[in-house]
């Protein structure tokens, strides 16, 4: 495991419109806000994160997504509004060492401004930091925008289940 010193992952990230936006670790305390995000998102954004119609994030599935030894867990803000959740972004570990699990999501009035694909190139340098290689990710075949964001890092899809594409990304 990654030395805990590595664990910073606050970033500033400038929209293509000139918006500043925050990035950092998510905590314990993130879930209300994470849980508004999930309401402000429209049910096509949350199938197309989820492969289902999810509505939000139990207390216990926080509480998996904010524990540390999980992987790491981040929480995009406008520079301006630090309680204001606008995207969420996963790196998971999963059973194969050195193999993580990317998921994001952003909030419908925040998609097509460049956010998506800044916060997937800051998942791929935390990934990095904590030792991954690889980042995997499983996609929505009809999810063109994020199968974008995936192909700028390089990934390649790795096999087929029904409508979900997964995809590796070499680190």
């Amino acid at each position: 495991m990654p030395d805990a010193g590595c664990r910073d992952a606050t970033r500033s990230i400038t929209l293509t419109d000139g918006t500043a936006t925050r990035t950092r670790e998510a905590t314990p305390g993130d879930l209300a806000p994470v849980q508004e995000l999930h309401r402000r998102c429209s049910l096509g954004s949350r199938a197309l994160r989820y492969h289902a119609g999810k509505s939000g994030i139990s207390p216990a599935e926080w509480r998996q997504l904010s524990n540390p030894e999980r992987g790491t867990t981040l929480v995009t803000t406008p520079a301006e509004r630090a309680d204001h959740v606008i995207a969420m972004t996963n790196v998971m570990r999963t059973d194969q060492q050195g193999v993580g699990e990317l998921a994001i999501l952003v909030e419908d009035a925040w998609q097509c401004r460049g956010l998506g694909t800044a916060l997937a190139a800051h998942a791929a340098t935390v990934a990095r930091r904590e030792g991954h290689h690889t980042l995997t990710a499983a996609v929505a075949a009809s999810n063109k925008p994020m199968l974008h964001v995936l192909q700028r890092l390089d990934a390649t899809p790795t096999e087929a289940t029904g409508p979900v594409l997964d995809l590796r990304i070499p680190l």
